[in-house]
């Protein structure tokens, strides 16, 4: 990708989802292990190995059995899966007061010229097709249906890896929307399977209107 790359302060916004985000994380951070879960898991994988070895029926007491093994199991394992899941919601929050600490982020500005969109077909997603500059194209995949309320505009920041995989938010709206170039879903995913598919955020030296005549003509 060959696109600028500027540092600015966050906006108002910005900060709130953080912020919001921060005491949501927080109190995933500070809720108690539940114990008696535990405990029950284990008298209940006690129990189920008693009554396996009583049972003669051997499909019973491999059900049985298998009910212990599970029991047993969560016992085991469940405590060091909630120690890498605190861990991980650590690191979440450690990201997001960087965030706010340094009141800034990483964004890429886009002036585009011309916007085309490419409806999923399966479950692929939406995919953007942005002339960002003469015969410059920027692909831009929406997996998550994020994008749908703000955009396509012509006027927009992408946001820095890190912020969008805190929030889910990949672009910064900074004009009205536009009612973009419709691609026809099964001309795209054709297109796709002949051509490959194009990255997430990746740039290509091409003519927009060649390019978009070349996907709805390929099939």
């Amino acid at each position: 990708m060959d696109m600028m790359h500027i540092t600015r302060q966050l906006h108002p916004k910005e900060t709130s989802v953080l912020e919001k985000l921060k005491t949501k994380t927080e109190k995933e951070l500070n809720e108690k292990t539940r114990i008696p879960y535990f405990i029950f898991a284990g008298l209940l994988g006690i129990g189920f190995t008693y009554f396996a070895s009583m049972l003669k029926i051997h499909f019973l007491a491999f059900v049985f059995g298998a009910i212990a093994l599970f029991s047993f199991g969560f016992v085991v394992f469940m405590p060091y899966e909630l120690y890498k899941n605190k861990l991980r919601v650590k690191k979440r929050i450690n990201s997001i007061d960087n965030f706010l600490e340094n009141d800034n982020l990483r964004v890429i500005p886009v002036n585009a010229l011309r916007i085309a969109l490419a409806k999923e077909n399966e479950d692929e997603g939406d995919l953007y097709i942005i002339e960002y500059e003469i015969d410059k194209v920027l692909y831009l995949w929406d997996y998550d249906y994020n994008l749908r309320k703000e955009f396509p505009c012509l006027n927009f920041e992408i946001y820095e890896d890190g912020f969008f995989k805190l929030t889910g938010k990949q672009v910064y709206p900074l004009s009205e929307t536009i009612q973009p170039v419709i691609i026809d879903k099964d001309a795209k995913w054709e297109y796709m399977k002949k051509m490959g598919v194009p990255g997430h955020l990746e740039t290509e030296n091409i003519n927009f209107e060649k390019l978009i005549e070349k996907i709805k003509n390929i099939v």
